[in-house]
């Protein structure tokens, strides 16, 4: 069942009275469960494209339709209740706060909307991710692949409808990077949750269940060259 619908998505703007076509008419269908990756060059709109599909950036035209409701349809506030609860977010950089532990961070997301902490959804979680043993811990204690593991946990937690990860494993080293791929994978099959993932490293693509690639605003499948 298609669960994610792009139609004709268009974001422009004006450089130096140029008009630049940031995402050029993209159109894709997603189904419930799967993880896709979108890769190419530095500069082609491929987290222009993410952030649309997150609701942090208007569209000039088109369409995204999840789960039957256009995303765009909704006011700000409705946009930003959206977000909150239905979209999980991972960045290069993990955006841990230095000054809260690991379950503190993690539980975060529930605390600023108000939600009681569903338990056993969260030891699945740390056990998934193997931070059990650092709940205690702060984000400056751990390692680059152990902190990206807390920005996972703290992405699940309040239960997305998709996950959205911008470059997750850029500042990994490949053995991290390969772990928190396979994670990225057990998630989209553990829990049914939509994955888009935006990254450079074809090695990372390769783990995704379909892959696109994108060049001068426009998205296409990837057919890798013999």
């Amino acid at each position: 069942m298609e669960f994610l619908k792009v139609n004709n998505l268009t974001k422009t703007y004006l450089k130096d009275d140029q008009l630049i076509h940031a995402v050029d008419h993209v159109s894709f269908r997603v189904k419930k469960g799967s993880f896709i990756a979108v890769t190419g060059e530095s500069g082609s709109g491929k987290s222009t494209l993410l952030h649309m599909l997150a609701g942090l950036e208007v569209p000039t035209s088109g369409e995204i339709i999840l789960d039957k409701t256009n995303i765009y349809s909704f006011t700000e506030d409705q946009l930003t209740i959206f977000r909150r609860r239905q979209i999980g977010m991972v960045y290069q950089f993990y955006n841990l706060i230095p000054t809260l532990n690991v379950k503190e961070n993690i539980l975060l997301p529930l605390l600023l909307d108000r939600k009681e902490v569903d338990v056993n959804y969260f030891n699945q979680i740390i056990s998934s991710l193997h931070i059990e043993n650092e709940l205690n811990s702060y984000p400056n204690n751990l390692s680059g692949g152990q902190q990206q593991r807390v920005a996972l946990a703290r992405a699940l937690i309040h239960h997305p409808s998709v996950l959205l990860c911008d470059e997750p494993t850029g500042n990994l080293d490949s053995s991290n990077a390969r772990e928190i791929a396979d994670l990225l994978k057990l998630i989209s099959i553990k829990y049914d949750t939509t994955i888009i993932l935006i990254t450079h490293d074809m090695n990372i693509a390769m783990q995704a269940d379909e892959i696109y690639w994108m060049e001068k605003g426009k998205l296409s499948k990837y057919v890798e060259k013999l």
